[in-house]
């Protein structure tokens, strides 16, 4: 499968039960499009939606799919309805500085980062910060969530993993620093042990 977007995409995320895949773009836009995994035809543009005033650069599907989530270099959120790509609600200033990353928590919590280091945990629900962390000096690349122990880690370009409490509501943990940056976080369970990536 190829999509020519003709613009740079910063993110993409893909459906959880449909085949459907979404891009944000660096001219703010958001589209959706549908395609067939089992042919070789051109997916088909489902929805197009000026997201942001700047660069879209996270977008995550979340509420079983029925709403995409997009974060901007204009510091928004935005929550977008799948179905008839009309605006649900939108967060402006949600952070001090542009939002790098999006991630899903739990059914009514996701996690924003931003390019100051700073990860915040959102209530859908009620569309309020619940949770604030200064973890990082850089941006925040990636982000990943523990459930059985509530813990958040997040990766940043100053080359540091964080563990986040969300229970105690601090930062737990934070790495050495590493020359590089890191750009990445995965958590796997090999033989009854976790590794973190």
């Amino acid at each position: 499968m190829e999509i020519d977007l003709k613009k740079i995409a910063f993110d993409l995320d893909f459906h959880p039960s449909s085949p459907i895949v979404a891009t944000g773009l660096i001219t703010g836009y958001v589209r959706l499009y549908h395609y067939d995994p089992e042919s070789q035809s051109q997916p088909k543009k489902l929805i197009r939606v000026k997201a942001h005033r700047k660069s879209c650069r996270a977008a995550r599907f979340i509420d079983d799919g029925r709403v995409i989530l997009t974060a901007s270099t204009d510091r928004s959120i935005l929550a977008t309805d799948v179905e008839t790509g009309k605006a649900i609600t939108r967060v402006d200033d949600a952070h001090e500085s542009a939002v790098n990353r999006l991630i899903n928590l739990t059914e009514t919590t996701v996690s924003s980062g931003d390019d100051e280091g700073v990860i915040k945990v959102w209530d859908t629900r009620s569309r309020t910060c619940c949770n604030s962390f200064d973890a990082h000096e850089e941006f925040i690349s990636d982000m990943e969530f523990i459930s059985d122990s509530k813990q958040l880690l997040g990766t940043s370009g100053d080359g540091t993993l964080s563990v986040c409490n969300l229970r105690k509501d601090k930062v737990q943990e934070k790495s050495e620093f590493s020359e590089d940056e890191l750009l990445s976080v995965v958590v796997m369970k090999v033989d009854h042990t976790w590794l973190i990536e």
